[in-house]
């Protein structure tokens, strides 16, 4: 009789467990200002993998760098860390659940803008110990840029788009893990 009592004391403490959210996260869906761990392996139109936090991946695309960390990343949903498309595909998914998805270039990096090809001065290149190809990226801070043609001496003209720029990107998501914001 007295396993019974204990049964009853067992099932009560997991109802409330279960009732104030302590069981875990595996029915927690992501929703804004979570942070998520995502595995993601992105590719173009063509089936060309441009990035992937998974090494399995880029090596059977032969893409593999070893300099590449290949790990998944971790952000705050809706905070803008991660392109629109992206930041909105996670909203609603579970931990463990993959979805595919299409960007059009307004959801990822924008359109290709003519415009943003810009004159630079071939010295100001020499003095930081560059000597520019046509197609070579160099890194404008952090944000990567292409030579876009060198017309003289003195002059190399630099395409500032993003390089996926005006691209269609696809993308399969997994989500590896979900963090709701601390209470304040």
């Amino acid at each position: 009789m007295q396993f019974k009592h204990y049964l009853g004391a067992i099932l009560l403490v997991l109802l409330i467990a279960l009732a104030a959210g302590c069981a875990g996260t595996s029915g927690q869906t992501v929703v804004k200002n979570d942070t998520v761990t995502v595995d993601y392996v992105g590719w173009l139109d063509n089936g060309t993998i441009f990035d992937t936090s998974n090494a399995t991946a880029a090596q059977a695309a032969g893409v593999y760098d070893p300099n590449n960390s290949y790990e998944p990343i971790t952000f705050v949903v809706g905070s803008g860390d991660v392109i629109q498309g992206f930041d909105d595909a996670v909203v609603g998914l579970k931990v463990g659940e993959s979805k595919n998805i299409t960007l059009t270039p307004d959801q990822a990096y924008g359109e290709y803008d003519p415009s943003l090809i810009q004159p630079v001065n071939m010295s100001d290149l020499v003095a930081n110990n560059v000597t520019p190809h046509v197609n070579d990226t160099l890194y404008y801070g952090t944000q990567p840029v292409t030579v876009n043609s060198i017309p003289n001496n003195t002059t190399v003209m630099i395409d500032f788009n993003h390089p996926l720029a005006g691209k269609t990107l696809h993308f399969k998501l997994t989500v590896l893990s979900i963090t709701p914001p601390s209470a304040s």
